[in-house]
């Protein structure tokens, strides 16, 4: 069983078939069994818990072994993934959810497995962002913002993204705008270049086009230049994560 579903910047899924290598990305990622506890490998710690999230940029691997999970991968630079940062998961490579808000979505995730409604999806993502959502946090910075816009309105068939490009844009050097990115966001240019095409292939995959044409659409070399930081970024194949699926649209 694989239900996908996109929110914004964010991917969740309902699954019974995660199997993955150990990988790293840049993507905040919270995991949540739906009975008993799940076990995690977190930055080499083997955890067991009833509910997790794993810092951006944390080696982990997973497997659902057969049973009913839920997981969302958190844009960092979005409201939920910068406050699930800064308050929760600070400088630490992961955070385990309390006793009574973990059961709480264990019991949401159930109903909504046994109801498969739009509406019980929206429950369930609506309790994950009132547990992590603050509205205290400071905006970017304006050039930080004009960065992240051009970045996300950027259409790579016509226009590969480079740093390059960016830096010409916003009248700075290569390495200044490298910096004052990383320094914003907590997040390489680079890196974060590499995580907006590699949502943008499964957002049109999501829409029904091919791997290889998405991926060439999306800014990648070639399809096995997409199927290599696909591996590396998600510990799976991009036909594994997409087989048996169906992809969901949910509206909170």
């Amino acid at each position: 069983m694989n239900d996908i579903f996109m929110i914004g910047q964010n991917f969740g899924a309902i699954t019974n078939s995660i199997k993955s290598d150990l990988h790293s990305h840049w993507l905040l990622q919270l995991f949540v069994s739906a009975n008993g506890k799940l076990v995690i490998n977190v930055d080499g710690e083997e955890i067991s818990c009833k509910a997790i999230a794993v810092n951006a940029n944390i080696i982990h691997e997973f497997y659902t072994e057969d049973l009913i999970h839920f997981t969302m991968l958190v844009h960092p630079t979005s409201q939920l993934g910068r406050s699930m940062r800064t308050y929760f998961l600070k400088n630490n490579p992961y955070y385990i959810l309390s006793e009574d808000r973990a059961v709480e979505l264990q019991l949401l995730l159930l109903n909504t497995v046994l109801i498969k409604k739009s509406s019980n999806y929206a429950d369930l993502i609506k309790s994950v962002v009132s547990y992590f959502d603050n509205d205290t946090l400071t905006a970017f910075d304006p050039k930080i913002k004009t960065i992240i816009k051009m970045i996300d309105s950027c259409d790579s068939e016509k226009t590969p993204l480079r740093v390059k490009y960016l830096a010409k844009a916003m009248y700075l050097s290569e390495s200044r705008i490298s910096h004052l990115f990383k320094e914003e966001t907590g997040i390489p240019l680079k890196s974060y270049i590499v995580l907006h095409n590699l949502q943008k292939v499964y957002q049109k995959i999501f829409n029904g086009e091919s791997i290889t044409d998405a991926a060439i659409a999306s800014g990648f070399d070639s399809s096995a230049h997409f199927a290599f930081t696909n591996k590396k970024m998600t510990g799976m194949s991009a036909r594994d994560i997409i087989k048996d699926s169906r992809f969901l649209k949910v509206s909170l």
